[in-house]
């Protein structure tokens, strides 16, 4: 145990530092008078009447550096290189709102460029709205989800034009019939997506060249990436 006159230096020294610039000099002083009233008086005091031995006081260092914050994690990115979309819910589009690509033929029918028409219809209410939803992956999803490269609706349908042509010309296509639909396997010959889902995430998101287009007559059902 430390002597009395070395606890009043060390807490002489750590009470000046430590109180610095916090302080009054008149709670400062304060401070220093309750130390030496403790360890030259009520120490020794109760050492003679009552037998037993107050603790010393701890020596007063220079507070402790604070700990670093802990870093956030950073955010996950898209597992594609290059332009892509995030985890989510896709924005709302409107059909109406792609005249480069689309003619309003009434009544929610748009018909594109390489002559396949967009209908009202699936969950999302409208089947350009069901395909986009292949532009964000679901990683939950139990299976492979497709998911295109680009999150513009221009691009996915002058993409999926593209695909239709091919398949009409019988080029780079597998074609199956299923209920009255008509299914397309169009090899592209490029990354147009990725897999997605839970199958995708297992296996490092592969890239796919492939694109589904499922049509009746000349109405889209859905289209989106594959990876046979």
């Amino acid at each position: 145990m430390a002597n009395p006159q070395q606890q009043l230096a060390r807490l002489a020294v750590g009470i000046l530092t430590l109180t610095r610039g916090r302080l009054s000099l008149r709670a400062t002083i304060g401070l220093c008078l309750a130390a030496v009233l403790y360890v030259l008086v009520l120490q020794p005091l109760a050492k003679q009447t009552l037998g037993i031995s107050l603790p010393s006081l701890p020596a007063i260092d220079q507070p402790a550096d604070k700990p670093a914050p802990q870093s956030r994690p950073a955010p996950e990115r898209t597992p594609r290189s290059g332009a892509g979309s995030p985890t989510g819910v896709p924005a709302a589009v409107d059909p109406a709102d792609l005249p480069t690509v689309l003619t309003d033929r009434g009544r929610g029918v748009y018909e594109s460029s390489g002559g396949l028409r967009y209908t009202r219809g699936s969950q999302q209410g409208h089947r350009l709205a069901h395909v986009m939803a292949h532009t964000l992956d679901e990683p939950d999803r139990v299976g492979q989800h497709g998911v295109f490269d680009t999150n513009d609706p221009a691009e996915v349908v002058r993409l999926i034009d593209e695909a239709y042509g091919l398949a009409l010309a019988g080029k780079q296509t597998t074609t199956q019939r299923e209920e009255g639909r008509t299914i397309y396997t169009v090899n592209l010959r490029r990354r147009i997506g990725y897999i997605g889902g839970e199958s995708g995430a297992r296996k490092g998101h592969p890239s796919a060249q492939y694109l589904k287009l499922v049509i009746d007559g000349d109405r889209v059902i859905t289209a989106f990436p594959l990876r046979p």
